[in-house]
């Protein structure tokens, strides 16, 4: 028998903590940074492709987790469902799991626009003028 989800049940107060945390993109690089062997993440010297069993075992949580925190019964008890169950669906992904250690992927999950790459002086120059000419009349 499966107990109903109450904010008294351990289990249910832990993983709504976990999940919850999900949804903020800075910590889903945080674990991409100190548990990449948990997301799949290979480092540079490892040059084994296949996936390790932790990283297996956490895939496989995180699709239970997915599994029962998409249900009404469940997401009602989420402060940003929103967040948190589109996370919860990317993480579903080898290839997402693996690309969340990249800054940029975060930053688009922080809808955080990254800098422009700096302009040479000749760019710089042209809009300058560009600005002269324009504002004749």
């Amino acid at each position: 028998m499966e107990d109903r989800p109450t904010l008294t049940n351990p289990r249910f107060t832990l993983e709504l903590e976990f999940v919850s945390s999900l949804a903020n993109p800075y910590y889903l690089s945080h674990l991409a940074v100190t548990y990449p062997n948990l997301l799949g993440i290979s480092r540079a010297d490892d040059d084994d492709d296949s996936s390790s069993p932790d990283a297996e075992a956490f895939a496989a949580y995180l699709a239970y987790l997915y599994s029962y925190w998409k249900t009404p019964e469940y997401s009602q008890f989420l402060t940003h469902p929103g967040p948190t169950l589109r996370a919860l669906r990317l993480l579903q992904e080898d290839t997402f799991r693996r690309d969340i250690i990249l800054p940029q992927v975060i930053e688009g999950l922080a809808g955080v626009s990254l800098p422009e790459p700096a302009q040479t002086e000749t760019d710089t120059a042209d809009e300058k003028q560009e600005d002269g000419q324009n504002g004749k009349t």
